[in-house]
């Protein structure tokens, strides 16, 4: 039995500082830390390279995502 496939995003530090705030919300707001597809095109312009349609947030990406968000609180 082989490992389900791990499609991951760039790293979550070089494109959060740098998406807009209605972007960043819906990463916030989804529970299973899916990508919608107008959110992945602004990562990929951040980044400057394509990103996998299957990438979702890791829980790494989460992690880091919350200790932003409580920084700012």
């Amino acid at each position: 039995m082989s490992l389900p496939e791990i499609h991951l995003l760039p790293e979550v530090h070089l494109w959060w500082p740098h998406l807009s705030a209605p972007s960043k919300s819906k990463l916030e707001e989804d529970p299973d830390g899916h990508v919608p597809d107008d959110v992945r095109a602004e990562i990929e312009q951040i980044v400057g390279t394509g990103v996998d349609p299957l990438a979702r947030l890791s829980d790494g990406d989460r992690t880091f995502i919350r200790t932003q968000r409580e920084a700012v609180d």
